[in-house]
């Protein structure tokens, strides 16, 4: 057996050291702070103990790093728009070359008819003398029409294309307008945002423990906080594709009046069917209220909250939209930004059509623990 050396003694009681130190619960905030290290982007701090003016400046903090990723997204968007505008310019140019050839030639055609040109085909054709002749000439003359037709009918295509690329380039640059719009909104955000921080942080006693909390913040965030998130929305969206099988297996759920139905779901049935088989934590609840549902509960280190509402939508189908209005994290209001991006990402709507063809939403009412799906059938 190999003598233990004294050096690896010293790294092995640091060791025990450092682990001791790290798992230690403190719960003032000054002191999770102060045991930020390289591991603690795994770890979910708290803000049950923070004062308010801290816990702003987090919200703060939270909401410029998702606004960052939010202006990388749109900075995205906007270069392949940009992309794809000067392409339709080039296109155009194609186009535009195109059907002035396109014009020349069923301008030629127009000529031969208004001219008369056809019509002395025809009268060459009576004129040949015998049946054979005049059956090979009918072939030459049809060979002709058809010919004729093609390039007429080459122009209006050629001429639908040009239009078309017109409207996509209109379009196209619409949608840069609009980009351009909503990039320039979230940097003023960002700068509004970034501006109230300092002032926080200058107002502040401790400015540096402060800073390190908002890094640890973002850090837990953008490392286990999104990715976790984003799973709980996942189930979400896999569970609404099962929801109108469990709608028809609820008596009493689904009512018929003639063309018009109703849908009625409780609050509990709702969380029932979540819970037992859209596999969602049952420490995740769902609330109705009267202005739309709230969604609540923990999972280890994280805490959610989502709030938002039910909207019909009729393109590109009739669909109840969920719509998120709010998400709080751990405590901390995330930006609109990032509520809108899940909602893009995830889709939570309900399809009446998945249930009877042609049926529609018309609306839905959010009654005490009861949410009410007025529909009909439309024909």
């Amino acid at each position: 057996m190999k003598p233990f050396h004294p050096n690896r003694r010293v790294v092995c009681l640091f060791l025990c050291g450092t682990l001791l130190v790290s798992t230690t619960i403190i719960p003032s905030a000054s002191s999770v702070a102060a045991s930020v290290s390289t591991s603690s982007s795994q770890s979910a701090p708290s803000t049950d103990q923070l004062d308010e003016q801290t816990r702003v400046l987090l919200e703060d903090s939270l909401s410029v790093h998702e606004l960052d990723q939010e202006i990388a997204r749109v900075q995205q968007e906007q270069q392949t728009a940009q992309h794809h505008y000067r392409q339709l310019e080039k296109d155009l140019v194609v186009r535009q070359h195109d059907l002035d050839q396109a014009r020349q030639q069923s301008d030629r055609v127009l000529i031969a008819y208004y001219t008369g040109e056809r019509e002395q085909l025809w009268a060459a054709l009576f004129s040949t003398g015998s049946l054979s002749g005049m059956i090979t000439f009918y072939e030459y003359y049809r060979m002709i029409i058809d010919h004729d037709h093609d390039i007429m009918q080459s122009y209006q295509q050629q001429y639908n294309d040009l239009q078309s690329k017109r409207n996509e380039l209109a379009n196209t640059s619409a949608e840069l307008q609009q980009i351009g719009t909503r990039l320039q909104e979230q940097k003023t955000r960002v700068v509004s945002l970034q501006s109230r921080i300092h002032q926080g942080l200058a107002g502040s006693s401790n400015a540096e423990v402060t800073r390190q909390l908002m890094d640890e913040f973002n850090s837990y965030w953008e490392n286990v906080g999104l990715y976790e998130v984003k799973n709980y929305f996942r189930i979400l969206a896999r569970s609404m594709d099962q929801f109108p099988s469990f709608l028809q297996s609820q008596p009493d759920a689904i009512q018929m009046n003639g063309r018009n139905y109703t849908i009625t779901i409780s609050e509990q049935q709702l969380n029932d069917f979540l819970h037992q088989q859209g596999g969602m934590p049952d420490s995740f609840q769902f609330h109705f209220t009267d202005q739309g549902i709230v969604v609540n509960g923990s999972e280890g280190n994280l805490k959610l909250e989502i709030t938002g509402h039910y909207e019909v939508e009729e393109q590109p189908q009739n669909a109840l939209r969920f719509r998120v209005d709010g998400l709080v994290f751990n405590g901390l209001r995330l930006p609109d930004t990032t509520s809108q991006t899940l909602e893009n990402q995830f889709d939570l709507g309900f399809y009446p059509g998945q249930i009877i063809s042609y049926l529609k939403a018309r609306q839905v009412i959010m009654t005490g623990q009861t949410m009410r799906i007025e529909l009909q059938l439309s024909l």
